[in-house]
């Protein structure tokens, strides 16, 4: 099992402190795990933790009254949410569920902002991370304005590939448990639009699958695709 210290430098804005701080971080976190489906939290819930994912994955999303959520990010092994509540302690953005058996490290509001107030580089690191979530959550509206829908497929398979990717022999294989359900979540589409794409994609030769995985045959076929 990987260390708390280790799993703490995995975070940007953490991996900037100093060993013996991030030491005492690490000695305050806890682990919590949860079961597949099982909701972290939901939108508008109090907001006091950051979550670290050790092992697993996990969905943040925007719930709809309708029934047809948005998917923000699937996240995996290393990657962290819920950031924006050890800045200011406000409600959760978005909801967070468990996709699959996932263990995750807590880091509580407190503990954090006890140490931080006299780190002004981690602070800095701290407001570089958000600015790329806001940079982000931008270029998803203009996606969602300006680009069909196998466009949005493309950008999106391209960019977990970069995030979630392990190489194989013939191309890119996303690490994560994605269906294509979440997909269309993902890119505010129906399914049935994913599975027309998909099936578009692999007639290419662009994309192909790998034991339950979507993979990347030719990112450079996909980025011809983003127009």
């Amino acid at each position: 099992m990987t260390s708390v210290a280790d799993l703490l430098r995995r975070v940007p804005f953490l991996a900037v402190l100093p060993d013996g701080d991030r030491e005492s971080l690490a000695a305050a976190a806890r682990r919590r795990r949860f079961a597949r489906g099982q909701t972290i939290f939901h939108k508008d819930d109090p907001g006091e933790s950051l979550f670290i994912i050790e092992e697993g994955a996990v969905r943040i999303y925007l719930p709809s009254p309708r029934g047809s959520d948005l998917t923000l990010a699937l996240l995996g092994s290393g990657d962290y949410f819920g950031d924006l509540a050890l800045l200011d302690g406000g409600p959760r953005s978005a909801s967070a569920e468990a996709t699959e058996e996932t263990a995750t490290l807590v880091l509580e509001r407190g503990d954090f902002a006890r140490l931080i107030g006299s780190r002004p580089e981690s602070a800095m690191a701290i407001v570089a991370a958000v600015a790329r979530r806001l940079r982000e959550t931008d270029e998803m509206a203009a996606d969602l304005a300006f680009l069909d829908v196998g466009g949005r497929l493309a950008k999106k398979l391209l960019e977990l590939a970069s995030t979630h990717g392990v190489a194989r022999g013939r191309g890119v294989m996303l690490d994560l448990p994605l269906t294509q359900d979440e997909l269309a979540s993902m890119l505010g589409v129906t399914r049935e639009s994913v599975n027309r794409q998909l099936a578009r994609f692999r007639r290419l030769g662009l994309v192909g699958a790998e034991k339950r995985r979507f993979l990347v045959l030719d990112a450079e076929g996909l980025r011809g695709q983003i127009v």
